[in-house]
């Protein structure tokens, strides 16, 4: 059903829009997509239950929070369990400083976005990533500057949104 509502133009325009500015009113969605408030209010609330919007929520910055130290966490099991992999995840998810987290192929199992105030903020995680797991390791890559990031994908297929460089 997804696809389907994804195929449709205006459900593209107006997630493309929400994307832009999650607090943008019904009123001026319908405006700017040349729609009635009401038809706006009908697709929204499908997308919602369908889906296609998981929610809404400010965008903090890390650094106005003093955490502005950015690092991806491989983390990989010493033993396959699953029930005691499945805990370990939902312990990750009550850490605040853990903003992502993502099972991966590959040789490690998880990857993992973490903040912290100072590279030994950082190493302060890990110690608690470790005991958390206490059967893991982790291999850490500090990012050293972030040059953007989006709210989500686009809701436009590729050939839409990729200029054709010219040969």
């Amino acid at each position: 059903m997804v696809k389907l509502l994804m195929e449709d133009d205006l459900n593209r325009r107006l997630v493309a829009l929400l994307l832009k500015d999650g607090r943008m009113s019904h009123a001026e969605l319908a405006e700017r997509l040349g729609v009635s408030r009401p038809t706006v209010i009908d697709r929204v609330k499908r997308l919602e239950a369908d889906g296609v919007l998981n929610g809404y929520a400010a965008r903090v910055s890390p650094a106005s929070v003093n955490k502005s130290t950015v690092a991806f966490v491989a983390v990989r099991y010493k033993d396959n369990n699953e029930a005691i992999e499945q805990r370990f995840i939902k312990a990750l998810e009550d850490e605040p400083d853990i903003l992502e987290a993502h099972t991966i192929a590959g040789e490690d199992a998880l990857l993992l976005k973490v903040v912290a105030d100072t590279p030994a903020g950082i190493a302060e995680r890990l110690r608690r990533i470790r005991v958390l797991g206490l059967m893991v390791t982790t291999r850490t890559t500090m990012v050293l500057e972030t040059h953007w990031e989006k709210a989500g994908p686009s809701p436009f297929p590729i050939e839409a949104t990729v200029k054709k460089v010219k040969k």
